[in-house]
């Protein structure tokens, strides 16, 4: 009788330690992010077939031609791929404004993507939204402009590299002396301000150039018209222009028509648009870099289906280099630019392993 009573005595005792133990263990970690900041996207299954894969894009235009050849890249390298890919952007009557982007990403959040793909309004104006995206387990991938807070991958141009091209080319065009005049584009955009600092740094190689407006023109073309008016009004004897983008080239141009000093001005821009190289050819422009734009809309597509499928992207922050196109190789631009598109696509998957 009391060695079944010693017996329970131990058994009792046992019970009592591990009971204590477990009482004594930490709580388990809550899984993501603690309280206050922004949870990490979810991991995508491993082995997802491509066309399984969906893929929400969201630019702040379509009017502008460096956001179609952007889509025309990433439409084309989707339908290479075989990926779901849908495209949208801002009202027209406001598509710059980063309020109007927020409402199209979380009507993408709703649709549950699994990765929402975005052309950024601001470099932290719509950060509250991709904060939103990531939490609910969507990947987020950025191009053109890198933003403040986490993403997956960001894929932008060298902007300021391209700029100091164009300063450089501008500086050698002018023989190294002469007057010049920048039209600046939208205030507070990360893109702009190094493209602008890029092409200070090269002309600032040509002592002989001075500087004599800078003026805001908005990245838009009528109002680089009336800027450029207003600078010729006041420097009549200008002998170059410079823009932040294509559209206030043009913009220029066309105030230079108006007075007769088409030709005499040596004009240059950014972004390789259609328009622009079209104005090179006919005589009108003299340069623009090429930023890219459909090579990028290749690879942001190409970098969110890896994302997607779980594997492993070469980089979360991938720069492209840009190119001058000039009236010395503008005709062979356009003799390869057909070409130049269906190889970057074939590169693209090769380089990434996508096929």
């Amino acid at each position: 009788m009391k060695m079944k009573k010693s017996i329970l005595l131990v058994m009792m005792a046992l019970v009592m330690i591990v009971s204590m133990v477990g009482c004594a263990s930490p709580a388990p970690q809550e899984s993501g992010a603690a309280a206050g900041e922004t949870a990490a996207a979810g991991e995508p299954k491993e082995g997802k077939a491509a066309s399984d894969v969906v893929i929400a894009q969201s630019m702040p235009t379509l009017n502008n031609p460096w956001y179609v050849l952007f889509a025309n890249g990433s439409k084309d390298m989707a339908e290479a791929l075989g990926v779901e890919l849908s495209q949208t952007t801002n009202p027209e009557t406001n598509e710059w404004a980063p309020e109007e982007q927020i409402k199209k990403i979380e009507n993408l959040i709703a649709k549950q993507p699994d990765v929402i793909e975005i052309d950024p309004t601001s470099s932290d104006g719509i950060n509250s939204a991709i904060d939103e995206a990531r939490k609910q387990g969507i990947s987020v991938v950025m191009s053109g402009t890198k933003v403040t807070t986490e993403v997956e991958c960001s894929i932008t141009a060298d902007n300021k590299q391209g700029g100091k091209l164009c300063g450089e080319f501008m500086g050698e065009a002018l023989e190294g002396k002469g007057k010049i005049a920048i039209l600046q584009g939208t205030p507070g955009r990360d893109v702009v301000q190094a493209r602008e600092d890029g092409f200070k740094e090269g002309i600032a190689a040509y002592d002989g150039i001075e500087i004599v407006a800078e003026q805001v023109a908005n990245l838009d073309r009528s109002e680089a018209v009336t800027v450029t008016e207003n600078i010729l009004q006041a420097n009549p004897d200008i002998d170059g222009i410079w823009a932040a983008n294509d559209e206030m080239a043009l913009g220029a141009i066309e105030a230079l028509k108006a007075q007769g000093l088409n030709g005499k001005v040596i004009v240059g821009g950014l972004d390789c648009t259609p328009d622009a190289v079209a104005a090179i050819e006919e005589g009108n422009m003299h340069f623009t870099a090429n930023q890219v734009p459909y090579e990028m809309g290749v690879r942001a597509i190409a970098i969110s289906t890896l994302i997607a499928q779980g594997k492993e992207i070469p980089s979360d922050d991938i720069s492209l280099n840009m190119s001058l196109v000039t009236y010395e190789n503008v005709d062979e631009y356009q003799d390869n630019q057909e070409a130049d598109q269906k190889a970057v696509i074939e590169q693209v998957i090769q380089e990434y392993g996508l096929k």
